[in-house]
């Protein structure tokens, strides 16, 4: 009995992932949106995939690069959830936290435009639209006329008690500093802290799963951190401990000290994953404030990598899961990158390089 529990536990949800692997976009398709002249011609050459339903609307005026990728957004975040439907305990819930990666985005949103003072109907439009997946109380949170008012507002859902706790201890120092920084990153660690408690509550075969996919994206995470807050805020290294993941990962406590007292990214990146990510030699060569982008585009590939591998063979677990939706965030940053591109003017060879995929 327990050996068809896999099976059982993710037949109805595999097969929902697999139709929708189905429709992704073919390497053929990719070298014509990368060729293609204008966004009007990347609009009409999705209208027959899988994305022309969400383009419908843009399709019928002149095309905005923000209307398309705002569609895209919306896109992503309905076709995330498609496995959710189909699935029961711990994997579901952790499926259901990765999915609110999202919602965490539309909260910092919601932080700079109230702390901003920006008009509500600015910051509605901002907004990537979430459906019923979110219990939050958007239109609330964007009325509050303050920041400290704005946690009331949160913690009358579930999910927004949770980033209320975590924006509480912040606000005085927020307060006395005026820096959104230390509730963004409260709000960040908290969330990823959630998320490796989630993971660590797997066992087996869905553990091991887990640990490939998010163990990967959180240490991707936590190394890229404490870099940018070495070279981009300039912080202490106390102050990158404290602002950093320090457990049950491999960019642990003395990792991220070592980051802090002056490691090098390709040093530091070799020693976490070793061979295992392509292109690192490409870092060496690059000042720190470029090589930091090229890394995260690098943990990108190497999970879309190993995404496309865990649909091989023994389909029946969490492993599919996940590589559906790395693979489906990856199709659809790259085709907002193929926007930017064109309304830009670049050619399809300024393009290839920002594409996740090895495709166009």
């Amino acid at each position: 009995m327990v050996a068809l529990l896999g099976p059982a536990r993710y037949a109805a949800s595999n097969a929902g992932v697999r139709a929708r692997l189905a429709q992704r976009l073919s390497d053929n398709r990719w070298s014509q949106l990368s060729a293609a002249p204008d966004l009007d011609a990347v609009v009409a050459l999705l209208g027959t995939t899988a994305y022309g339903a969400t383009l419908e609307a843009v399709s019928a005026q002149t095309p905005e690069p923000e209307q398309m990728e705002q569609s895209l957004r919306i896109y992503l975040v309905q076709a995330f959830r498609t496995p959710l439907k189909l699935m029961q305990g711990k994997p579901r819930t952790l499926l259901d936290w990765l999915w609110r990666r999202f919602e965490l985005e539309n909260v910092k949103t919601v932080i700079r435009s109230v702390a901003g003072d920006r008009p509500a109907r600015e910051t509605q439009a901002a907004l990537v639209p979430l459906g019923s997946g979110s219990d939050l109380p958007w239109d609330a949170m964007i009325e509050a006329q303050s920041l400290p008012a704005l946690l009331p507002s949160l913690r009358t859902t579930f999910h927004g008690e949770q980033y209320a706790r975590a924006l509480e201890p912040a606000m005085d120092r927020y307060g006395r500093e005026g820096k959104l920084f230390v509730l963004e990153v409260a709000l960040d660690l908290a969330y990823y802290r959630r998320l490796l408690r989630l993971l660590d509550s797997l066992s087996g075969r869905d553990r091991r799963d887990a640990g490939r996919f998010v163990g990967t994206l959180i240490d991707g995470h936590n190394l890229l951190w404490a870099f940018r807050y070495r070279v981009y805020f300039d912080l202490s290294p106390e102050e990158i401990l404290n602002y950093t993941l320090q457990r049950r990962l491999r960019v642990d406590a003395a990792m991220v000290r070592e980051i802090a007292q002056g490691a090098s990214l390709s040093e530091a990146t070799h020693a976490v994953w070793n061979d295992r990510l392509p292109d690192l030699e490409r870092l060496e060569a690059l000042p720190s404030e470029e090589a930091l982008p090229e890394l995260e585009l690098i943990l990108r590939r190497y999970l879309h990598r190993v995404a496309k591998n865990a649909l091989e063979g023994y389909p029946f677990h969490l492993g599919t899961i996940l590589a559906y939706t790395v693979l489906l965030e990856n199709e659809v940053q790259d085709l907002i990158a193929i926007i930017e591109g064109k309304a830009a003017g670049w050619s399809a060879e300024q393009i290839r390089p920002m594409l996740i995929g090895t495709r166009g």
